[in-house]
């Protein structure tokens, strides 16, 4: 379950929260989140497959944990994100700063959200709100559980998926050229692992 600490809450609280915990500023409130090893897993052969195709074309990078605030937003001081997994382009790769603890003049393109059931409200609301807001471009939100992958491309539909993948289809997006995410090899891939943990008990 997450640790919530009602505020109002701003990002200079949020960056004085511990090192080593996995602290966001949604709405003012500071929000403690822990990873369990099945989104880990996830977000680990999301992101090798598409560093692998970024080592042919590189657009960008991928990355992960990485803290995001965004200073052009509504109430900009009370929101300070750590997505899980995103992919910035070089534009933007060029506006980092490299020694700092928290980007605010980095906008990523695409950003990855995995659920769990304690924090399905602000991936799927809040989250959408400050991405949508901040000009992230695209966003996947993957369901373990349902086996399911919410595409979000705000400039298409600015509040609703434009599709509903399941782990049965492959993902593309116009962000990555030529890129497909085979979603049954990723979901063979944790299915082994998951026997595997199965058997060593």
């Amino acid at each position: 379950m997450p640790t919530t600490t009602l505020g109002p809450y701003t990002v200079k609280d949020w960056l004085a929260t511990p090192e080593g915990e996995h602290w966001e500023l949604i709405h003012g409130n500071l929000v403690m989140t822990e990873e369990s090893f099945g989104n880990s897993r996830m977000v680990y052969e999301v992101w090798r497959r598409i560093d692998d195709y970024l080592d042919d074309h590189p657009s960008g990078i991928m990355m992960n944990n990485i803290a995001f605030c965004f200073p052009g937003i509504t109430d900009a001081d009370r929101e300070g994100v750590v997505p899980d997994l995103c992919y910035i382009p070089n534009d933007q790769l060029a506006r980092a700063n490299v020694e700092a603890n928290v980007q605010k003049d980095v906008i990523p393109a695409l950003v990855v959200e995995i659920l769990s059931p304690s924090t399905s409200r602000i991936d799927l609301v809040d989250k959408v709100e400050i991405y949508r807001e901040a000009g992230v471009r695209e966003y996947w939100i993957f369901d373990r559980h349902q086996q399911t992958v919410r595409i979000l491309r705000f400039a298409e539909n600015a509040a609703e998926p434009v599709a509903i993948r399941s782990f049965d289809d492959t993902l593309t997006t116009p962000l990555l050229p030529g890129f497909a995410l085979e979603m049954p090899k990723i979901r063979q891939t944790l299915a082994i692992q998951r026997k595997g943990s199965d058997l060593s008990r």
